[in-house]
């Protein structure tokens, strides 16, 4: 029983000092106070003020998009009640409702994903953003390779209902693999950076591909 105890405790401490750290963390200060479900929010805004990406009334889909914090971006900053345009997020998890997005539980690698797609885009997307991630397993070569074929999934995609002139964001772990994927990128964007966000954990290993302007 004393070591239970003692396993309790030491589990208690780990907890509160991640929670300590969290609470002294401005990123995520910033984003409880603006209401943002995520503190990964202030990555997608710190991207677009970089970049430039974001236009009232353009259609989005956005992929991995648990627990709402893009699609609360979004919705803010693209969303256009005149124009009727569409933002759809998509998660293999269910998500509480975000003013103006229309989510649906759905896994990216389902072979009827791309027909699916164009029954709520007919006019095709002007914007694709992903922040999906693979579990990680410790082992950064293998999370590399799952974290690659998740933007390589996402980037068919692009090239299917992607409009000329649209715009892909990508989350992706860095390893050996990802100058080869960012030269087939680059054959179908005229522009293509990789971007670390401030708001990124210096310790993290992602790093954001911001592709403009599609073929």
């Amino acid at each position: 029983m004393r070591g239970f105890f003692f396993i309790m405790k030491f589990k208690k401490k780990v907890k509160t000092r991640w929670h300590q750290q969290r609470l002294r963390d401005s990123f995520f200060k910033e984003a409880k106070i603006k209401g943002y479900r995520s503190r990964s929010a202030i990555k997608l805004i710190d991207i677009n003020k970089k970049f430039r990406i974001f236009k009232k009334g353009h259609n989005v889909l956005d992929i991995g998009a648990a627990p709402g914090g893009w699609s609360q971006v979004l919705s803010e900053h693209i969303y256009s009640k005149k124009l009727l345009n569409v933002i759809v997020g998509i998660d293999i998890k269910r998500i509480k409702p975000v003013k103006n997005i229309i989510f649906i539980k759905k896994d990216i690698f389902d072979k009827n994903f791309n027909d699916f797609l164009k029954k709520y885009f007919p006019r095709g997307v002007d914007l694709i953003v992903s922040d999906a991630a693979p579990s990680t397993s410790g082992n950064k070569s293998q999370d590399h390779i799952n974290s690659l074929k998740l933007c390589q999934t996402t980037f068919k995609i692009s090239l299917n209902i992607l409009n000329t002139g649209g715009f892909l964001i990508l989350k992706i772990f860095q390893g050996k693999e990802i100058e080869l994927f960012l030269n087939i990128v680059k054959e179908k964007f005229l522009s293509v950076n990789l971007y670390k966000p401030k708001s990124s954990q210096k310790k993290s290993k992602e790093i954001f591909i911001i592709a403009k302007f599609f073929k």
